[in-house]
């Protein structure tokens, strides 16, 4: 069931309401975040900057993994300047929990009575199906800066770039998807059996973004106490792969680095990175 092949946008509505500069529009992408890749260096230059489209068709997740959607779903990328997000390079790792945290709280006001959860790093879950994926990445550019008889004398000065993919079910029911899909993943018609406006969604998660960027700046504590609390693997059994190792144990919690917490049976696991393979 494709219930909006074919979206409309409202882009002065999204930079009236958000702190967006910069909506880059393409009715199809295989990929928002590899679009903000490419067009990267003059995303920044009006950053915050948006990578919209209609339709996704090739859009990817964690490790390489792809992420099915179809008309209907809302899909796009978040491009910042890392150093105006006013955390310190080491804390920078916290942005996928933040961006996970925002997007729960914003769908949790579109769910009714649904319970809706972040699972570390960044999915948003409703009961034990996936409703939106996240792929945070981040890019160095090289921008020369002074005039034109200078800047052959400037080094290249090096900007990073961090990209927000996120990708929300929203109106596209999972009833067309793979079987395999099906078992793993709900939208918000599915939940609601209703049809959603796209632009009060992505307003609503984009706003709530801005919000916890700058809690997750001044007020650190109360921001991973929100994530704690709203933690879809907490006081449950969990199995990471982070590289070639497997990591077994009760999840604890998420550190104020934004490391996932496991208590195994002899000692504490502070995991960084990896995959969750399996909980219960």
């Amino acid at each position: 069931m494709n219930l909006s092949s074919h979206p409309v946008f409202d882009i002065p509505l999204l930079l009236k309401s958000t702190f967006l500069n910069h909506v880059e529009f393409h009715s199809v992408l295989s990929s928002t975040n590899q679009t903000a890749v490419e067009l990267l260096e003059p995303l920044l230059e009006k950053s915050p900057s948006l990578v919209l489209t209609a339709e996704q068709t090739a859009g990817r997740g964690r490790k390489g993994n792809s992420w099915w959607s179809s008309g209907g779903a809302l899909t796009f990328s978040v491009v910042m300047n890392a150093a105006s997000l006013g955390l310190p390079e080491d804390r920078r790792p916290l942005m996928s929990i933040v961006t996970g945290v925002a997007v729960r709280s914003a769908l949790a006001q579109f769910c009714g009575n649904q319970t809706v959860l972040m699972k570390w790093p960044n999915d948003v879950y409703v009961g034990n199906r996936k409703i939106c994926g996240i792929l945070a990445e981040q890019h160095l550019v090289g921008s020369r800066f002074g005039s034109e008889d200078s800047r052959r004398d400037n080094a290249d000065i090096q900007k990073t770039g961090l990209i927000l993919g996120i990708g929300v079910n929203v109106n596209n029911s999972l009833q067309g998807a793979p079987a395999e899909v099906r078992q793993r993943a709900v939208s918000l018609f599915d939940l609601e059996h209703q049809v959603f406006d796209l632009n009060q969604i992505l307003v609503t998660i984009l706003i709530k973004l801005q919000e916890l960027i700058e809690q997750a700046s001044s007020q650190p504590r109360r921001f991973l106490a929100d994530a704690n609390f709203h933690h879809l693997l907490n006081g449950k059994s969990v199995l990471v792969q982070t590289g070639d190792s497997l990591i077994a144990g009760k999840c604890v919690g998420i550190d104020d680095t934004g490391n996932l917490v496991l208590q195994s049976e002899t000692e504490i696991h502070r995991i960084c990175s990896g995959i969750v393979q399996r909980w219960s």
